[in-house]
């Protein structure tokens, strides 16, 4: 049996979407290399980077024997606009699946576009790091309705949650037997979900990260503005940390809403969630 952290992000995610911190912020510090030795010491037997439309992060790390190269794509669907967020895995024979499934993240999803989508894809991610048990509970039961393989990633922007939700495959030996395994579905999705302490956690490593590199590029590069933008606005914003770990608080009862109206959606619509109701009732 080989486990595979599958939904990881680094720098080369990019910079974060919040404008204005657009300007200053990246949407990882994580690197390449410290996510492949974080997530092999935390038993990870496989090793993957799945940064925002970009593959140069797995690249990196790809000569080691131990990685499959991922991405998580964003798609656009063409009615109305609405964005989703796929992982995509391997080189050829791409293996697709849909994350964070009942997340107000993926915009204002519904029971009309996941019918659209479900087609399209192998597998949901039905255990998502930084998601509550119940948006888990909701895409593990929308899978098993819907006959999809079963996912788990750590969704990790902070080395956190770097290897601690994984995805296994039974009887795997070797990256060509646990791809072979996953597109054939004899995949277990385990490991831990989030929730309100994980994301504070992440919000204050996030903080030191953002503070550490200011200084670092004022060092190195005194004549760079965005260093000192770093340094200053991180140490500035300390003092408003607890607004920032309120909005946390917020967030959630915010992602509980969009689960439950999701939810109610999927019910009132059979033929996109199918079987969904004795899922839901366990």
């Amino acid at each position: 049996m080989l486990k595979l952290d599958s939904h990881v992000h680094t720098q080369h995610s990019g910079q974060t979407t919040i404008y204005p911190l657009s300007l200053v912020m990246r949407e990882s510090y994580n690197t390449p290399e410290g996510v492949y030795q974080l997530a092999k010491a935390r038993g990870m037997d496989l090793v993957t980077i799945t940064d925002h439309d970009q593959v140069s992060g797995a690249l990196s790390i790809a000569h080691y024997p131990d990685v499959i190269v991922g991405c998580e794509v964003t798609a656009v669907l063409p009615n109305d606009g609405v964005r989703v967020h796929l992982n995509v895995f391997g080189q050829q024979g791409i293996y697709t699946s849909l994350n964070h499934v009942a997340s107000g993240i993926n915009g204002p999803l519904t029971a009309a576009h996941l019918a659209a989508i479900l087609p399209w894809v192998d597998g949901l991610e039905v255990i998502n790091g930084t998601r509550l048990p119940s948006q888990n509970r909701t895409a593990l039961c929308l899978a098993q309705a819907t006959g999809k393989h079963l996912l788990g990633g750590g969704d990790s922007y902070t080395g956190r949650g770097i290897g601690l939700t994984w995805t296994e495959v039974p009887g795997a030996h070797n990256r060509e037997e646990f791809m072979a395994g996953l597109r054939a579905g004899r995949v277990i999705a385990a490991g831990d979900h989030g929730g309100h302490r994980t994301m504070l956690s992440d919000m204050w490593r996030f903080a030191g990260n953002f503070i550490a590199e200011g200084v670092t590029d004022t060092a190195t590069r005194p004549t760079d503005w965005r260093g000192y933008a770093c340094a200053f606005g991180g140490v500035l914003g300390l003092p408003i940390m607890p607004l920032v770990m309120t909005s946390a608080f917020v967030h959630f009862l915010h992602e509980q809403r969009f689960n439950r109206d999701l939810l109610y959606d999927l019910l009132a619509k059979p033929g996109a969630a199918a079987g969904m109701a004795p899922g839901l009732a366990a």
